[in-house]
């Protein structure tokens, strides 16, 4: 039997959780069952490179437009055209619009297949833009063959704001577990590595630097935590969390942590940092469906402090400690129980989170019911033509 042809469109690779589920998937995927074209609106981003090792082709298409021109998909169809995909699937808001303008606009027409990342509660904090492409897009929802969510929040949240539910599959973000693992020689490596003595406690959060992952609580909440006696260090990575962003400075700064906070930015080998970890922290105030970070930090064994956003409670379940969006007191109280376990306790608490990721979130079974969706999605069309 030929491949099936899935060709993804999203707006680029740069790195951000839903670019990282993308290349997860490519990597997860059997290439003798698929063949991957990647075709990014924009320039290609840090993730091309990792796509291409996945086996996939990526085409960029140099958007300089907030929305794709009529050039733009005009490029968008020619080089699906001379893919020839069996599956076409969006990947965010503006991607999922572009592939189904450019579906349209192919003969014969592939199946579409759309995927929501995030939660949304409402649309108050989103730009004006995106709350257009967001409302049209759910006026336009029943036209694609399936609408993939990473979590049941956002599909019902989606489904509440005119997003058509019939089409709705639920498929939660998946780690490969051999790669994020538990690393006792980690711990010892990264505060070697920061100048940070044996015994301190670090608690992280890596985030891309955008207000919606609230630093600010996160950093006041380490620094309560100091005050209270306990000597714990914040780790901070992902893109913007560097020296160099005078905004994040700002913080650090205001919370009284220019000596206890480690601002790593963007980080190759992320997961000796989060199995170097005592916490993690997902301190967003909204928007989370399925962070990957917190599955992530899961299947290191390390213990999850997350705010009730998106999935993230029923995430972490029993194996971490959930507090209200916003509230710093809660976080603060919640990175403080966490870290006065003993170390047996928390060993235990992280132990669970593993056990978890390892028996709901892994890379295989996400890669599965992917592929499962796309082989179902092709059986019709295919049936058709015979």
């Amino acid at each position: 039997m030929q491949p099936i042809r899935v060709a993804h469109v999203i707006p680029d690779l740069s790195t951000g959780g839903a670019e990282t589920a993308l290349v997860r998937l490519l990597e997860g995927l059997d290439r003798t069952r698929f063949a991957s074209l990647v075709i990014t609106l924009r320039d290609g981003g840090a993730l091309v490179a990792r796509a291409e090792r996945a086996g996939a082709h990526v085409a960029s298409l140099g958007m300089r437009t907030r929305l794709p021109s009529p050039l733009t998909l005009w490029r968008l169809r020619a080089a699906l055209r001379a893919f020839a995909p069996d599956v076409v699937q969006g990947w965010m808001y503006h991607g999922n619009l572009a592939a189904w303008a450019a579906v349209r606009l192919l003969q014969p027409r592939p199946a579409l297949a759309w995927n929501i990342r995030q939660s949304l509660a409402s649309l108050r904090h989103e730009s004006a833009l995106t709350r257009l492409v967001i409302r049209v897009g759910a006026r336009l929802s029943s036209g694609a063959d399936a609408v993939v969510n990473n979590s049941r929040a956002s599909a019902a949240q989606h489904a509440a704001l005119g997003f058509d539910p019939r089409r709705v599959e639920i498929v939660p973000n998946g780690f490969d577990t051999r790669l994020f693992r538990p690393d006792p020689e980690a711990r010892g490596a990264l505060r070697a590595r920061l100048g940070v003595a044996p015994g301190a406690a670090l608690a992280g959060l890596i985030a891309r630097f955008d207000p919606v992952k609230r630093h600010d609580l996160f950093l006041e909440a380490v620094a309560r935590v100091r005050r209270s006696g306990c000597d714990v260090h914040a780790i901070v990575a992902g893109p913007g969390a560097t020296r160099e962003n005078t905004a994040l400075g700002r913080l650090v700064e205001r919370a009284g942590l220019t000596a206890h906070a480690h601002l790593l930015g963007t980080c190759d080998g992320v997961e000796r940092v989060l199995a170097a970890l005592d916490v993690l922290v997902s301190a967003s105030s909204r928007a989370e469906g399925f962070p990957n970070v917190v599955g992530e930090a899961m299947a290191c064994g390390v213990p999850c402090v997350v705010t009730d956003t998106g999935d993230c409670a029923a995430i972490v379940g029993d194996a971490g400690v959930v507090v209200p969006p916003g509230d710093g007191t809660a976080l603060a109280a919640a990175l403080e129980e966490v870290l006065r376990l003993s170390p047996a306790e928390r060993q235990a608490l992280g132990d669970a989170g593993r056990r978890r990721a390892a028996e709901r979130y892994t890379l295989a079974a996400t890669s599965e019911r992917y592929a499962t969706l796309y082989a179902a999605l092709v059986a019709p069309r295919a049936s058709a033509r015979t």
